[in-house]
């Protein structure tokens, strides 16, 4: 699904976006616009989407996921 920035007007993919850094505990919700940076919040349709996919890429998670291969 195409998202378009409300500063500059790019549409772009949310796959091709950077995660939101903004400080105001989105909790997520926003992606950061390719051309400009600027915080665009996501679709309610990909929120679950796009959560999920930060939870894989988390420390956290990839912490848990060494600590079970190795058993520890």
């Amino acid at each position: 699904m195409l998202m378009k920035c409300d500063i500059c007007n790019c549409e772009f993919d949310h796959t091709n976006a950077g995660e939101c850094d903004c400080g105001y505990e989105c909790g997520g919700a926003s992606v950061k616009c390719p051309e400009c940076g600027f915080d665009v919040d996501v679709p309610e349709e990909l929120r679950e989407e796009v959560m999920n996919s930060r939870k894989e890429k988390s420390v956290f998670t990839k912490t848990e996921r060494l600590l079970k291969k190795y058993n520890l």
